[in-house]
């Protein structure tokens, strides 16, 4: 009988742990093109590659940003110039990934306003 409580225990654990929607994104669910999620008329977009480049555009005039950048920590992303990576001068980024919804949110990538920082929400392309 209590073999059975422990089974039952470990059963409802593990089916508990994998409802997780929020979490952090490996290298394998991030890799791939993300388009802002919003009806504007420009998107920004976010494309992450193998060998740590990412390619970003903020804006229709300022062309696409290639960076380097490295998951961090439980929930951080750092994005670096190609020269300064791995030790240089870097921006870092509050991110999770919403696996149903297959959502990427990344904290503070575009200018805030008033001071709170931003949070962009981006599906895949």
């Amino acid at each position: 009988m209590k073999m059975t409580f422990r089974i039952l225990f470990l059963l409802f654990t593990l089916l508990f742990a994998g409802c997780d929607k929020e979490k952090f994104p490996d290298e394998f669910n991030l890799q791939g093109p993300w388009i802002e999620k919003n009806d504007a008329a420009f998107r920004v977009e976010i494309e992450f590659r193998s060998s740590n480049r990412a390619f970003l555009k903020r804006a229709p005039e300022t062309g696409t940003d290639t960076l380097l950048y490295r998951l961090d920590k439980a929930d951080e992303l750092l994005l670096f110039q190609p020269e300064e990576f791995p030790d240089g001068a870097r921006t870092t980024h509050k991110m999770t990934y919403n696996r149903k919804e297959e959502e990427l949110t990344i904290s503070g990538l575009l200018p805030s306003v008033g001071g709170t920082p931003s949070s962009t929400v981006f599906i895949r392309k």
